[in-house]
């Protein structure tokens, strides 16, 4: 038979779930009009679609044709089944694809290899559906939009790869439980889907967080992974290196890293989850990645920066880690700015643990696309929708509607300190860890750090010590403000290097930022290293100009010596500049910290004359865990409310048109203040 003929059939499964049999190769996609008569035109290429009741097996002895030989006949016999006449395939162009049972083959150099480049953005995927849609016997706490659908439908699978890919996403990390598993099974759907496409899909090994596979069970399941996934034009590579992730438990280590090293003998590249001390090992990976659904951000930069939208498990009572658009959207602009080869999102539908950004009943946008994937589409730029956290369809288990956020200031103490004890203090001082314990996991959209975070100097060093396994478990939701202390090392370069870009400018240390309806405002008081905080200063001016850029009804700034306090250090004229631009621009709200007490004053103008119309009410908050300072004197005039004995922290609820706050004190302790006011 001429060769020209065998280009007229070309083999394909018929898709379980009602579509029309499955195209016979990646440049022909679903999106297609069908034709009346079955046909559907491609270009120069017009294929006509049997019906399963006249579908023929195929019995041709395939060995005949020049170019097709034993690779075609082994195909023959590996499931091919249903027969699919394709016309006017021009020789020169004409790409042959055989449907291997579920799978693709194409003769080589059939098609160019298509892959992204780092930085790369995908996210975990989970394939395993309807097996796993109740977590302990409950449905998940969140509603797909789609419904409770199948994994291995190709219109869920065209579906998803349709989102992904208007979300910036450029890969999937499909959830696989070894040979014969269902994700198994579906893993060819998903390549074959995504083979006409840009998107790629890579290929997450869950075993390794079940147990510790043997050098050689893992040297098997990387050669099977290869064979049958590893080369097909859907697949995740990088320098032509089929790319494996690898999850991880608790307990793994540098041995883990060792073994994968020993097996890895098919030039896999592999990406590990991260351990404690990753870093160190002598074997290592061709890459690291962390998988932290209950972490805001997390960076493990050069290797990997992930963000998660929430982790609400099915089955508890609370989320881990509670929804909220604006916290997600800076989740996004910072997974943008990192220098991470994988930027990854967890995940795109793990729905039992509340951890999906597909688009739910509870979060739809006109886009289609849902919330959480429009912010992914606009960068995290897109400030169209109000941000608050999601609500829960449980009516017992609502979440707040508002942003609520935390502050405080003088916090952590210096790791060489007697009262240090390891991080936990004592019952007097060091209580960082104890004040971190009140919002870490809780929910909170931002915590306001209000300067000298950490003592005595503030290193690198001791902020990696003793702020970080503290107040740094929560360092993603973090909005510093910096502090004299900060300062006792050259341009407080222990305090930028720690924070990073969300400290602002080191030349400056003053920025602004949305939370919901707010504006907040980090202002820098060591007036000495920013040329001054009076009128007419680059901070001042910066100030005035920032304030009217932003009309918001709600304002709030913070930064870290008072302007006024009863404490030790007491009233500081020097921020009067401060006091000024934001009274005329009806500011409600200052909050410092400095004096190592709590203090709320009444509202006032910035000559402390009590105001209730157009006052700024003024909070102290220098409860954050270093130590505490005694009052010297009585009650400034205006102050309302006051305490030296209780480490806390003040959370604030931000309402479109006013806020309410709550000072929390540390396990054991009873003071509290609270209340509510609306913005001018």
């Amino acid at each position: 038979m001429h060769p020209n003929k065998f280009f007229r059939y070309l083999i394909g499964p018929i898709e379980r779930d009602g579509d029309a049999p499955a195209r016979c190769g990646p440049a022909q996609s679903r999106s297609a009009t069908t034709k009346p008569n079955n046909e559907v035109r491609r270009g120069r290429v017009r294929i006509a679609y049997l019906t399963r009741k006249d579908s023929v097996k195929l019995s041709t002895n395939f060995a005949q044709f020049p170019g097709i030989g034993a690779a075609g006949a082994a195909a023959s016999g590996r499931g091919l089944r249903y027969l699919t006449l394709v016309h006017s395939v021009r020789r020169s162009a004409a790409v042959v694809a055989l449907l291997v049972g579920f799978g693709v083959w194409l003769p080589a150099g059939a098609a160019a290899d298509t892959q992204p480049r780092f930085p790369i953005r995908a996210a975990f995927y989970y394939p395993w559906y309807p097996q796993t849609w109740t977590v302990g016997g409950k449905l998940p706490i969140f509603t797909p939009s789609l419904g409770y659908y199948r994994s291995d439908r190709g219109s869920v699978i065209r579906s998803h790869i349709r989102a992904m890919r208007r979300a910036r996403l450029e890969a999937g990390i499909a959830s696989w439980w070894g040979r014969n598993s269902f994700t198994d099974s579906v893993m060819p759907r998903l390549l074959y889907r995504a083979a006409a496409t840009p998107f790629r899909w890579a290929v997450y090994y869950e075993r390794e967080g079940s147990g510790d596979p043997s050098v050689a069970a893992i040297r098997s399941d990387l050669r099977y992974i290869k064979r049958r996934y590893g080369g097909k034009p859907g697949y995740l590579r990088v320098r032509g290196r089929f790319v494996v992730f690898v999850y991880a438990d608790g307990g793994d280590g540098c041995r883990m890293a060792a073994r994968w090293k020993r097996a890895n003998t098919v030039n896999a590249y592999v990406v590990l989850k991260v351990f404690h001390g990753y870093r160190f090992c002598a074997a290592r990976p061709n890459s690291w990645h962390q998988y932290a659904p209950a972490a805001a951000e997390d960076s493990q930069v050069p290797y990997s920066f992930s963000i998660s939208p929430g982790f609400w498990k099915a089955d508890e009572a609370q989320p881990r880690l509670a929804r909220d658009l604006a916290r997600w959207r800076a989740n996004v602009r910072h997974m943008v700015a990192a220098r991470a080869k994988w930027k990854l999102v967890t995940t795109f539908n793990e729905w039992g643990e509340g951890t999906a950004v597909e688009s739910a009943k509870e979060w739809e946008s006109p886009s289609g696309l849902g919330d959480f994937l429009d912010a992914l589409r606009a960068n995290g730029q897109d400030a169209a929708r109000a941000a608050w956290a999601i609500q829960s369809p449980r009516a017992s288990l609502v979440t707040t509607r508002y942003p609520r956020i935390v502050a405080a200031g003088d916090i952590a103490c210096d790791p060489s300190s007697g009262s240090f004890h390891g991080g936990t203090g004592t019952s007097s001082s060091c209580r960082q860890l104890a004040t971190s314990n009140l919002f870490v996991g809780k929910g909170f959209t931002a915590i306001l750090a209000l300067g000298d975070n950490q003592y005595e100097r503030g290193e690198r060093a001791a902020y990696e010590q003793s702020f970080a396994p503290s107040w740094g478990r929560a360092k993603a939701l973090i909005r510093p403000a910096v502090g004299n202390h900060e300062y006792l090392t050259t341009g407080a370069s222990g305090y930028f290097d720690y924070f990073g870009s969300a400290a602002g400018n080191p030349s400056k240390g003053y920025y602004s930022f949305n939370v919901g309806r707010w504006h907040l405002i980090s202002l820098n008081s060591n007036c000495g290293e920013v040329g001054g905080c009076e009128r007419g200063s680059p901070q001042e001016r910066w100030l005035r100009a920032d304030l009217a850029a932003h009309p918001r009804r709600c304002t709030l700034a913070y930064w870290h010596h008072p302007r006024f306090s009863s404490g030790e250090h007491g009233n500081d004229g020097d921020y009067l500049a401060f006091w000024r631009a934001l009274y005329r621009a009806r500011a409600d709200v200052v909050l410092n910290g400095h004096d190592h007490d709590y203090e709320r004053f009444g509202p006032q103008t910035p000559g402390g004359v009590r105001s209730s119309t157009l006052g700024i009410r003024e909070f102290v908050v220098g409860t954050g865990g270093k130590s505490h300072y005694a009052f010297p004197s009585s009650p400034r005039r205006n102050s309302m409310v006051r305490n030296n004995t209780t480490y806390g922290v003040l959370t604030l609820r931000l309402r479109p048109r006013g806020y309410d706050w709550r000072f929390v004190p540390v396990a054991g302790k009873t003071f509290t203040d609270s209340g509510s006011r609306s913005c001018h």
